[in-house]
C-alpha cells in the first residue's frame, strides 16, 4: 500500500493495541537480524542489499542501510526504522516501542534526542510505518526462498523456513526473553497488519490457521 493512500481508520485504542503487538514483534525480530548477520553462509542482511557501515554512536557496532520507498531503511542493534523526506518512524529497543521521527536522517544509535520525536496518533503512526513494514515483509519472504548456490553446500539445511524456526527456538531459550509469534504465524500477522485486514486479532490470539475466516483486506 503506497504511503500516500488514505487507509480506513480503526479506533485509536484498537490501533494502539496492534502497535504494541508490532513492537513486541520487533523486539524478537531484532534478535533474528542479529543471527542473520553471523549466518554460516554469510551476512544475510548484506545479501539482501543492505550496506554495512560503522555505527556513528555505539563503538564496535554496525548499521545496515538501504534506499527504500523515497527514503531509507536503517537497522542497528538498538534501533530500526524508515526515514523519508517528511520524517519517518523508528523502533527504539531500550524504549520498547515505535515513535514518529521528525528528521529525514536516522537517529544516532544510543542518542535518542526527544526533540526529534514526533507525536502521532495511533492511526497516523500506523500509516507512517507502512514503508518499514513493506520492507520487513519483503525481507522475510526473500529469506524463506534463499538457497545456497550449490545444494551440496554444508549449510544448505540452515536456510529457508527451518532457519527462522531455529532462530525462534534460540530466542525463547534466552533468559528473560519474551517470545512473540512463531515464524509460521508472524509473517501472516504482519501481512494482515499491513493490509489493515478488518477483524485482525491481537497477536496473542492470532493463528495463521484462522486467517481464512477474516474479511477481505481493504483495497
Amino acid at each position: 500500500m503506497p504511503l500516500t493512500d488514505a487507509p480506513p481508520a480503526l479506533p485509536d485504542s484498537r490501533t494502539a493495541g496492534l502497535l504494541r503487538d508490532l513492537s513486541a514483534g520487533l523486539r524478537q525480530q531484532m534478535y533474528f537480524w542479529g543471527r542473520d548477520v553471523v549466518h554460516p553462509v554469510g551476512n544475510l542482511l548484506v545479501h539482501a542489499g543492505l550496506s554495512r557501515s560503522p555505527s556513528p554512536g555505539l563503538q564496535g557496532t554496525s548499521c545496515y542501510t538501504r534506499p527504500w520507498q523515497k527514503g531509507s531503511i536503517q537497522l542497528h542493534g538498538a534501533c530500526a526504522g524508515w526515514y523519508g523526506e517528511q520524517g519517518g518512524v523508528v523502533f527504539i529497543r531500550p524504549l520498547g516501542h515505535c515513535v514518529g521521527w521528525r528528521m529525514s536522517t536516522p537517529p544516532t544509535p544510543g542518542e535518542w534526542s526527544r526533540e526529534h520525536f514526533e507525536s502521532l496518533s495511533p492511526d497516523s503512526l500506523r500509516h507512517r510505518i507502512q514503508p518499514f513494514l513493506e520492507w520487513w515483509i519483503a525481507y522475510e519472504e526473500t529469506l524463506l526462498s534463499l538457497r545456497p548456490l550449490h545444494s551440496t553446500h554444508p549449510s544448505s539445511s540452515l536456510l529457508g523456513a527451518g532457519y527462522r524456526d531455529r532462530c525462534f527456538r534460540a530466542f525463547r531459550q534466552l533468559p528473560r526473553s519474551r517470545s512473540w509469534l512463531p515464524p509460521r504465524d508472524a509473517l501472516p500477522w504482519l501481512r494482515h497488519f499491513r493490509d489493515r485486514t478488518p477483524g485482525l486479532p491481537r497477536a496473542k490470539r492470532f493463528s495463521a490457521g484462522i486467517a481464512g475466516s477474516f474479511p477481505r483486506p481493504f483495497a
